[in-house]
């Protein structure tokens, strides 16, 4: 399966599973630890100290939830079949700009 097809995968399973509820670290204050093997420690964010994402176009802060998608060839499906996929991805509540950060790749950097 080339580099593509795994990405386009990896993306519909993202989209899937986007926001089943869980916030993370988010424990206030309470010590966690892992004891998975090859897990990684929870850590703890205080959101005061993130950077606001706001519209290049506007300034509005508030974003929904969206879906673009591209079409997979039958000559790359498994299925052997034209495949739509899916791509979630998120455009400004306001004035519904996709801004530049939340469109997907086209290409890989080079």
């Amino acid at each position: 399966m080339n580099q593509q097809i795994q990405w386009l995968v990896w993306e519909c399973k993202m989209a899937k599973n986007f926001n089943k509820g869980k916030v993370i670290g988010m424990n206030q204050g309470k010590q966690t630890t892992s004891t998975k093997i090859g897990s990684q420690p929870q850590l703890n964010i205080n959101p005061s100290d993130l950077t606001d994402v706001v519209c290049e176009s506007c300034g509005n802060q508030t974003f929904e939830m969206i879906f673009m998608f591209k079409k997979l060839s039958a000559v790359l499906s498994p299925s052997g079949k034209d495949t739509m996929i899916p791509l979630q991805t998120y455009r400004c509540m306001e004035c519904k700009t996709i801004g530049k950060e939340f469109l997907p790749k086209d290409k890989p950097d080079a």
